[in-house]
């Protein structure tokens, strides 16, 4: 419950935050999503604390959840994942990876995060530069972001996140293109589906990786 009270107030937090680090940026145009973003982070804060107790690894986990409501709204709002959010989200979750590892000797994983999050920025970056239409820049650059947990957890996991960000985002894009609502060739933000694969890879990685990936959680 306490986690939950902490998402419900970081959710505005973050948002305040993001308007203060990009003024040009008008978030109140989106103010109907500011209530169910809150209820939103505070129930991805609940989960992770539910899934990973009161550890040293929560807080990075707490902040990808707050970061990663934030730069998905910014995404469908105004189809722009800014460099003034997204670099500085990865310096912090660099950090706070850095604060697990020290208190738990963890090193191993802190090489395979980095290792992994420049593995998946360059593979986002080649197909970037392959279908600039499909791919902009950001997303690139968040990708890193969100393989930096994801690559401590377990290079499984890394994989399943960014496998289901792909899965996520082609069953979003049908669903679209079915309801009439994009065409073949309209731009659809996809930083909220690869925020939806990499949540849950984190959250639920154990279960679903064996089944999908049984290779790389034996």
């Amino acid at each position: 419950m306490a986690a939950g009270l902490l998402g419900l107030a970081a959710g505005p937090a973050a948002t305040f935050g993001a308007q203060r680090l990009l003024p040009a940026l008008d978030l109140a145009a989106g103010r109907r999503s500011h209530v169910p973003a809150a209820v939103f982070t505070g129930a991805l804060f609940m989960v992770m604390a539910w899934r990973f107790g009161a550890s040293w690894l929560l807080p990075a986990l707490l902040f990808l959840s707050a970061a990663g409501v934030v730069l998905s709204r910014i995404d469908l709002h105004f189809r722009l994942l800014p460099n003034r959010l997204v670099i500085p989200a990865l310096g912090t979750g660099s950090a706070l990876l850095l604060l697990d590892a020290a208190v738990n000797e963890r090193w191993a994983n802190l090489v395979v995060a980095f290792i992994g999050s420049a593995a998946t920025f360059v593979i986002y970056l080649v197909l970037a530069l392959i279908s600039p239409r499909g791919l902009g820049m950001g997303d690139v650059k968040f990708s890193a972001v969100l393989a930096l947990p994801l690559g401590y957890l377990s290079v499984g996991q890394l994989v399943l996140g960014v496998s289901l960000g792909f899965l996520i985002g082609a069953l979003v894009g049908g669903v679209l293109l079915l309801a009439g609502l994009a065409g073949r060739k309209s731009p659809v933000p996809f930083g909220p589906s690869m925020f939806a694969g990499c949540i849950a890879a984190v959250v639920f990685g154990a279960e679903l990786g064996p089944a999908l990936l049984p290779s790389l959680f034996t």
